[in-house]
C-alpha cells in the first residue's frame, strides 16, 4: 500500500531492519529509567542537535502526540493568558481545548489565502500559539512569518504546533520557545510518539512559574527530561526509530520537498478535475497539498487509488467534502508519484 494520508503516513526506507536491530539490541525490554534508555534519549538530544542544528540550550523531551501538548499547556500555564492565531481546524482545535479547560484565550483568525500580518496586531497575552503547517488545508506560516511573531511577542512565550513540519521544513527555532510535533509526518515513523522541545527561556518559565498539579506538567516532564527520563512508560520502540531518522535529516532534503511541491501546484493547475485550494505562493506548505473538487468526484478518485493500492487524505473540516489532501513527506519519492499522478 502506497500511503499519501497526511499522517500517519509512509514509514521511512529501511524502518524494518530499524526495528530488527532495536529488537535485537535488547532496548526494547530494558526499564526507561535504566542507563541504556537515558542513553538512548540522550542519543535523540544529540542527533537533534547535529543533525537538525538544534541549540544546544534548547531541550528536547517526548510525550505521546502533539495533540497532547495543548493539554499539557493549558493545564500547565492555567494562569496565563493564550492568543491563538489561526486559519484552519487544527489551530481552532487547539484554541478549544485552551476555551474547555477554562483558560483565559482570545483568538486572531485569518483568512487561508493571506499571509497573517502580526505587526498590526493590538492583542497581547502570555502565551502565543500558532500551527506552522495547518493540515486540515495545506496552509504554512514562513520563517519571515514566524521571526514577525517572535518580534511583536517578545515578552511572550511562543508556542508552535509544529506537526506535517519538522524534519520537513527547515526552521528557525529561536523564533518559538516551544516547538512540538508528532512522529507519523514527516519523520516518517508510526503513530505513537511527540516530541516537545523548549527554549530556555520556556524551561525558566516551567521551572519557576508553572503549575504541577498534573501528572503530566510541564514542570515534571522538565524535571524528568533533566536526567533523560520521561515521566511516564515511554514509546521505546518510536524513540530508537526516532534516533535513527534524525541521522537521515538533510537540509538539501527541505529543498527537495519544496521543488517537488512546486510541481505538484503547477501540474493540478492545469487539471481538469482538480484545482490548488491555495493559489499565493506565500502560503503554500512544501509538506501537505489541498486540492478542490467536487463531491462526487472526490469519491470516485478515492475509489480508483484504493484499487491500485494508494491512500489519500480526504477534506478536513470545512473543506471535508469538497477537497482531498495529498502528504509531500520525506518518506515519499519521485517514484511515488509518478505512480500517483499516473492514475490521477
Amino acid at each position: 500500500m502506497l500511503n499519501f494520508y497526511p499522517g500517519p503516513s509512509k514509514l521511512f526506507p529501511g524502518i524494518e531492519l530499524c526495528i530488527q536491530d532495536a529488537i535485537a539490541s535488547g532496548i526494547l525490554s530494558m526499564n526507561h529509567r535504566s542507563a541504556e534508555f537515558m542513553q538512548l534519549y540522550a542519543l535523540v538530544q544529540e542527533r537533534f542537535e547535529t543533525y537538525y542544528n538544534l541549540p544546544k540550550d534548547y531541550k528536547v523531551h517526548l510525550i505521546s502526540s502533539a495533540t497532547e501538548c495543548w493539554t499539557i499547556l493549558a493545564q500547565s500555564f492555567a494562569d496565563r493568558s493564550f492568543l491563538h492565531i489561526y486559519n484552519g481546524s487544527f489551530g481552532k482545535k487547539w484554541m478549544e481545548v485552551s476555551r474547555q479547560l477554562g483558560i483565559e484565550h482570545s483568538s486572531r483568525v485569518f483568512d487561508i489565502h493571506n499571509t497573517y500580518t502580526a505587526e498590526t496586531e493590538n492583542t497581547t497575552a502570555d502565551i502565543i500559539c500558532t500551527t506552522l503547517v495547518e493540515t486540515s488545508n495545506g496552509t504554512y506560516l514562513s520563517n519571515d512569518v514566524l521571526t514577525s511573531i517572535r518580534k511583536k511577542f517578545s515578552n511572550a512565550l511562543v508556542a508552535v504546533d509544529a506537526t506535517s513540519a519538522l524534519a520537513g521544513v527547515a526552521v528557525n527555532w529561536e523564533d518559538a520557545d516551544i516547538w512540538f510535533a508528532s512522529g507519523q509526518k514527516c519523520f516518517g515513523l508510526p503513530s505513537g510518539l511527540g516530541v516537545l522541545i523548549l527554549s530556555p527561556q520556556a524551561i525558566k518559565q516551567i521551572e519557576t512559574n508553572s503549575s504541577d498539579i498534573h501528572f503530566n506538567s510541564l514542570k515534571r516532564i522538565v524535571e524528568n527530561g533533566a536526567t533523560f527520563q520521561t515521566t511516564h512508560t515511554p514509546n521505546i520502540l518510536g524513540i530508537y526509530l526516532l534516533a535513527e531518522r534524525l541521522k537521515e535529516i538533510k537540509p538539501i532534503d527541505f529543498l527537495t520537498l519544496k521543488e517537488r511541491m512546486s510541481y505538484l501546484y503547477t501540474h493540478f493547475s492545469n487539471h481538469p478535475s482538480l484545482q490548488p485550494l491555495l493559489i499565493e505562493n506565500s502560503v503554500q506548505s512544501p509538506t501537505v497539498l489541498t486540492l478542490k473538487c467536487n463531491e462526487e468526484y472526490t469519491s470516485q478518485i478515492k475509489k480508483s487509488l484504493k484499487a491500485q493500492q494508494i491512500i489519500i487524505g480526504s477534506g478536513y473540516g470545512v473543506w471535508k467534502e469538497n477537497t482531498i489532501r495529498i502528504a509531500n513527506f520525506p518518506a515519499h519519492t519521485n517514484a511515488d508519484f509518478e505512480k500517483l499522478l499516473a492514475v490521477i
